[in-house]
């Protein structure tokens, strides 16, 4: 019997799945973030000693390090020394890396300044009792949500991620550094930090794509930001909750367990190319099926729910993936250089997810 053929009708409301899909698991994850917005800012209060004592110099330092590198005056001036290096040695990629991260910069400036206001999020100094009240079009104070500082650092990053490809990793960790020290720094909860990181993104990547193409592009920037917001979830899920007796912990544990080192297994093989390799074998397939057994690890049926919502859309969205079409065009070294490293870093997370189980006591 013939399977059916896909039309073009399909393929077309595929990425709209893909997208829906994205925005219903990022949904979740600010849901399940919001839990420890309260308990997370409670907890770093309690690493800085009384008025009086000398303070941590490492968190001291990082709290500056954010503050000062994630201010707009700063990024502005990176934006400028960047088209100062385009235009004088007129080289088209910085030149079109300035403009579009100040661009960028001013657009995600802009819409953060207008969602603080309007919806009014008091600081977290103003937090007492833990009760978190709105007001919105009010001063100063009531302006915590979304952060500016982690927006306008993930939108030229994501610009000169995009622009600068070999450098896109250590560009985003230093963006992802800035964001988290403002939640060190007391300024935000871990929800305005997270919005601001969101909207920066998705700014960013709009910024580097043809205008015309602003659905689509965010439509693609939300397919690509929710893998890293679930995975921010499942880590102070993680080491915010002890190991459990209780179902379903242990039954998702040991099944997630098994997935992820099957999951691997298929990895390996899809990478050989074996000819005991199946052929619907693939190495999204095989990712997928990782992904959704470290999420299984957790032992939280929210976090599994939200893995496998992301592992749909990103089989829905059609996405490139790198991995297979570098693995395609390279051969020999480099397929068992990266398929070491992706074995290793995934053995390495999984030992951690159980290792730091309730290590941070909130």
């Amino acid at each position: 019997m013939a399977l059916p053929r896909l039309t073009s009708e399909d393929s077309r409301y595929k990425p709209v799945a893909a997208v829906l899909l994205s925005i219903g698991a990022l949904t979740l994850v600010f849901f399940g973030l919001f839990e420890w917005d309260v308990p997370l800012t409670r907890f770093v209060r309690s690493l800085y000693p009384p008025v009086g004592s000398l303070p941590n110099p490492w968190l001291i330092q990082f709290s500056d390090f954010g503050d000062r590198l994630g201010k707009g005056e700063s990024l502005v001036i990176l934006s400028l020394g960047l088209l100062a290096v385009g235009y004088g040695l007129r080289h088209p990629q910085w030149k079109d890396a300035g403009w579009q991260s100040l661009i960028a910069h001013g657009l995600t400036a802009l819409s953060a300044n207008v969602l603080k206001h309007v919806i009014g999020r008091p600081r977290p100094k103003f937090m007492h009792a833990g009760n978190l009240e709105f007001s919105p079009v009010t001063g100063s104070g009531w302006d915590s949500f979304p952060s500016g500082h982690a927006a306008a650092s993930l939108t030229v990053a994501t610009v000169l991620a995009a622009k600068f490809p070999r450098a896109r990793w250590p560009i985003l960790a230093l963006a992802v550094a800035v964001a988290a020290s403002r939640v060190f720094r007391g300024s935000h909860y871990l929800t305005d930090v997270a919005g601001g990181a969101a909207l920066g993104c998705i700014v960013g990547v709009i910024v580097t794509h043809p205008w015309r193409e602003w659905l689509a592009s965010t439509g693609m920037a939300l397919r690509r930001i929710t893998p890293f917001f679930v995975a921010t979830l499942a880590l102070v899920w993680t080491i915010v909750y002890l190991p459990s007796e209780a179902w379903p912990f242990q039954q998702l544990f040991w099944i997630g367990l098994v997935l992820t080192l099957a999951g691997l297994a298929g990895h390996v093989l899809w990478a050989v190319r074996g000819a005991c390799c199946p052929f619907w074998l693939s190495g999204s397939l095989a990712r997928s099926v990782v992904w959704l057994g470290l999420g299984m690890t957790t032992g939280s049926l929210f976090i599994t729910t939200i893995v496998l919502l992301v592992c749909v859309a990103q089989w829905l969205g059609d996405l490139p993936d790198p991995a297979e079409s570098m693995a395609e065009g390279h051969g020999g070294v480099w397929v068992t250089m990266a398929e070491g490293l992706f074995v290793a870093a995934t053995l390495l997370v999984l030992g951690a997810s159980y290792a730091l189980k309730g290590i941070v006591p909130m």
